[in-house]
């Protein structure tokens, strides 16, 4: 799969198939408006398709992934598979600043050279790709974790209308505003409103801090700010199946992984690796491998030799369009997967695998529960686990 960076970018016409160079992308968006919709995390997916294909007809698309590698290939087999390579797609990664990498009292001698070296690689990718684009709309669906986001429709709204339309994930998360309390929070926003702009604040989530649109940018920038309940009711016929892109018919049981011991959740590794090792030994006893699949979290690829049992998914493929009316069982832990199935037998391990944090532990499931559009099951033991998939398999009989 080819990347498309800054310095490499892959364009595509959308009515006349591939087109070559940024010149001719420059042409057309003076001759018909387009819909430039940021996507930037996997929640935000289902918004993005959306917005593509209740405009598809009527103007040109762009898509821009802002750093995902994992988004930037899911939209890649889309635009091949499923919109015939209609759509433009614009990915870059994100700058690697040096104080981020330095200990102790050497990160202050990168601060400024960063903000500097930031600064002028935000403005060469606006200058390349975006500076050109006028009278079109601008769509995103996130406030926080994109300050690249946040810079690039500050700019392109002096030429472009912009829309706003929450994802998912804000219907039960909420960012709270945060006010620096200490000097290290302090010099981390000046840091970002010096690269990204004044209007850039930042907000806390649980326990972590990060960059968020405020009030006052929401305000002043955002031509349009559509309600949750807005956006339920125009993507109520809104179908994400329609962009199925893998194949899963013949799989019983899907397992979406958690990147426990990556995020810090598992006190043993090798305590974490039994129980799952139990927890699949169960399963191979009611179900051949070959109707096993496994689906792992993007960006977190360790995790895979902890299971040997079954075929691994790839990891691009958003989880949502793994549903599948064949699948008999959905296992997990915290994955938001188990809270999005609607039609299906979800179920999560949380009570079966030993945590650092038994209070964390009850915090994520509570979100899982108030996410969840059906009922999710927690087995507390291994026995009733085991009796849930003998019912499943008598069910099927």
């Amino acid at each position: 799969m080819i990347f498309i960076k800054v310095r490499r970018l892959l364009l595509f016409s959308l009515f006349a198939g591939a087109l070559a160079g940024d010149e001719v992308l420059v042409q057309q968006s003076k001759a018909m408006k387009r819909s430039i919709i940021f996507c930037g995390s996997y929640p935000q997916i289902a918004n993005a398709l959306y917005v593509a294909t209740s405009r598809h007809h009527n103007c040109p698309l762009i898509f821009v992934i802002p750093g995902n590698r994992d988004l930037i290939k899911f939209f890649q087999v889309v635009n091949e598979r499923v919109l015939n390579n209609s759509a433009n797609l614009i990915y870059f990664e994100l700058y690697q600043a040096r104080r981020l990498k330095a200990n102790g009292i050497s990160k202050l001698f990168y601060v400024f050279p960063d903000i500097v070296k930031e600064k002028r690689y935000l403005k060469k990718i606006f200058n390349t790709y975006f500076a050109e684009l006028k009278d079109g709309e601008v769509f995103f669906f996130g406030r926080g974790f994109c300050a690249y986001t946040f810079y690039l429709i500050k700019k392109l709204k002096k030429a472009n209308r912009v829309v706003y339309i929450p994802d998912p994930s804000y219907d039960v998360l909420s960012i709270d505003k945060f006010t620096p309390r200490n000097i290290v929070d302090l010099a981390s926003l000046t840091i970002s409103k010096l690269i990204y702009g004044r209007n850039l604040s930042m907000g806390k989530l649980s326990d972590k801090k990060l960059p968020y649109m405020s009030n006052k940018f929401m305000e002043k920038e955002v031509d349009k700010v559509i309600t949750i309940e807005e956006r339920n009711e125009l993507m109520e016929h809104f179908e994400l199946g329609s962009f199925k892109i893998c194949d899963v018919d013949n799989y019983s049981v899907i397992y979406f992984d958690g990147s426990l011991v990556t995020n810090g959740f598992i006190a043993d590794e090798a305590i974490f690796r039994r129980e799952l090792s139990d927890i699949f030994h169960i399963l191979s006893k009611y179900f051949p491998e070959r109707e096993i699949a496994r689906k792992y979290h993007p960006h977190y690829s360790d995790e895979k030799a902890m299971i040997r049992i079954g075929d691994v998914l790839e990891d691009f493929v958003p989880a949502e369009l793994l549903y599948n009316e064949n699948v008999k069982m959905y296992l997990g832990v915290f994955s938001i997967a188990l809270a999005n199935v609607e039609n299906g037998l979800a179920v999560s391990l949380a009570d079966l695998i030993s945590f650092k944090d038994e209070k964390l532990k009850d915090e994520k499931k509570e979100i899982l529960i108030k996410r969840s559009r059906s009922q999710i099951i927690f087995p507390q033991s291994l026995d009733e686990f085991e009796n849930i998939i003998m019912n499943i398999t008598k069910a099927g009989t």
